[in-house]
């Protein structure tokens, strides 16, 4: 699909802000990049996309939808290997843009009860920045999957 913001995007994210994983061709998993130039994006928030059009869980095939389950637990597993990851919450919501993408969002340790769940990219001490900080906590990421492998 042509006008769908995601399959864009795939045609223009750097390999800094990606993970390439073997075996998980058919998915893209980079840095959420969608406060890039203001320097607001929460670092380590994680987007995973099938890299065909689907809009939801529903059109992916039995085998698909297996290896996107498999991956999500691969990447959570890194995300908790991180030394200032406490908790990764899952969140798919789809309102905003017809293209299936799972978001993987951590929270920091230290991070008080009031900013927990939906609201942890609120917390004024959670760890900001923009693409050089996103591209950092990229390759920190793919040294902790190189180390468990």
């Amino acid at each position: 699909m042509t006008d769908c913001f995601v399959c864009t995007k795939h045609k223009t994210l750097t390999s800094d802000l990606t993970i390439d994983i073997d075996g998980y061709d058919d998915f893209v998993v980079a840095h959420a990049p969608d406060r890039t130039e203001d320097g607001s994006n929460l670092i380590g928030a994680l987007i995973i996309e099938p890299r065909t059009h689907v809009q939801n869980w529903s059109e992916l095939n039995p085998e698909q939808a297996g290896k996107l389950g498999s991956l999500i637990g691969q990447i959570t597993g890194t995300l908790y290997a991180h030394e200032e990851i406490e908790h990764v919450y899952t969140w798919v919501f789809g309102d905003a843009v017809a293209h299936l993408h799972v978001w993987l969002m951590p929270r920091y340790k230290g991070t008080p009860r009031e900013y927990w769940g939906t609201k942890v990219t609120e917390w004024p001490e959670a760890p900001k920045g923009g693409h050089a900080e996103m591209a950092q906590f990229i390759s920190e990421l793919k040294e902790l999957m190189t180390e468990s492998a």
